[in-house]
């Protein structure tokens, strides 16, 4: 065999376990206990991305809280847009009965939607340094017949934490697409 073919097998076989093993379940419990190191007020930018590009940025305000026995993740948010329009959401993330399966129930305009989530990677070295990331199960609330499905990574290093949500139209398609991107900083 030639060298630079046997070289490239190698390279391809190990990127294709490194993303095989970044992308299996891990325990919602565990995906919860991390993002509960954020247990606390966070500020920072709000980026949304289209076809084409970024599209609008925004200032972003986030609270986060636990309950004591940290199953359930409270997570308030505020966005200020560039034309003085202010909106809130709020996100309450519970593990379900499947061990790597979480709930999401997102509230925006005095509505609530259901949306449920898989733990898909946990990388912890300590409590402000670690990737946790979530994609969307492919069950939602009756009102979206075909929900995108969608990647939530957060990244915590320190004070700083990132978050880039991807999305792909469907189950068939293996390309994923920036959606939006959070870089926020703790506050005191």
């Amino acid at each position: 065999m030639n060298p630079f073919k046997a070289i490239l097998s190698i390279g391809l076989a190990m990127t294709v376990t490194q993303v095989f093993a970044a992308d299996s379940e891990t325990s919602a419990r565990d995906y919860i206990d991390a993002m509960c190191t954020l247990t606390g007020n966070w500020t920072g930018q709000f980026e949304q991305y289209n076809e084409t590009g970024l599209f609008r940025t925004s200032r972003f305000d986030a609270g986060f809280q636990c309950q004591p026995d940290k199953d359930v993740l409270m997570e308030t948010n505020v966005f200020f847009q560039d034309e003085g329009t202010v909106f809130s959401t709020l996100k309450v993330i519970f593990p379900t009965q499947q061990p790597s399966e979480m709930q999401m129930s997102y509230f925006y305009g005095g509505m609530e939607k259901v949306y449920f989530f898989q733990s898909r990677r946990l990388e912890y070295d300590d409590a402000e340094h670690w990737t946790a990331a979530r994609q969307s199960a492919g069950k939602a609330h009756e009102t979206d017949k075909n929900p995108p499905v969608s990647r939530y990574t957060h990244i915590r290093n320190g004070s700083e934490l990132t978050m880039i949500r991807e999305v792909k139209p469907d189950n068939r398609s293996n390309e994923w697409a920036l959606s939006a991107k959070l870089i926020m900083q703790r506050q005191p």
